[in-house]
């Protein structure tokens, strides 16, 4: 049989057993029996936990970020242990686990919201370059016609000049030969 420890049922059965004149005990006596009726169904002490690594790991457990088994070792706790306590600390665990499903859930939609964003900026990006290339390569072919043309002309001026080199020679030899 299991006794639970209950602090005001503890004293009425002291005041009960010390007013009865029956029952004689002193006072050491009172003590020890109450110190006995405590430790009655207590079992085991608790292993200590911090409580604050426990909620981390068990939150981290629960999103799936580590294995159960991986979260116990990091307790350093066994497998019953481990789950008593999960279950007397959470006792709204499937409550929780909506929560972070959901907000799982949630994060799941905002990346591929980012990541539709991405795309679409990647793509305005490639074709700015795009453009820009083009833009380059229109401007170089301009340079290159203004430069044939420069040859080009250049290549007349000298044919001209050329010509009237011939010209004039020809001019300053009929001269020559005239006189």
């Amino acid at each position: 049989m299991m006794y639970i420890y209950d602090p005001d049922k503890l004293d009425e059965l002291l005041t009960t057993i010390k007013d009865d004149d029956s029952i004689t005990l002193t006072g050491k006596d009172l003590r020890a029996l109450a110190d006995t009726i405590r430790k009655k169904g207590k079992g085991r002490k608790p292993i200590a936990l911090n409580e604050d690594l426990f909620d981390q790991v068990v939150r981290r457990w629960l999103s799936g970020e580590i294995t159960a088994r991986a979260a116990m070792q990091e307790l350093d706790l066994k497998p019953n242990t481990f789950y008593r306590r999960v279950k007397e600390r959470y006792e709204d665990m499937d409550e929780i686990k909506k929560e972070l499903k959901k907000a799982a859930k949630e994060e799941r939609e905002e990346l591929r919201e980012l990541k539709k964003q991405v795309k679409a900026e990647a793509r305005e990006v490639k074709k700015a370059v795009k453009d820009k290339a083009e833009d380059t390569i229109s401007a170089h072919r301009m340079e290159k016609e203004i430069l044939k043309e420069k040859v080009a002309a250049e290549i007349g001026h000298k044919k001209e000049i050329s010509e009237l080199r011939k010209a004039v020679e020809a001019e300053a030899e009929a001269i020559k030969a005239s006189n």
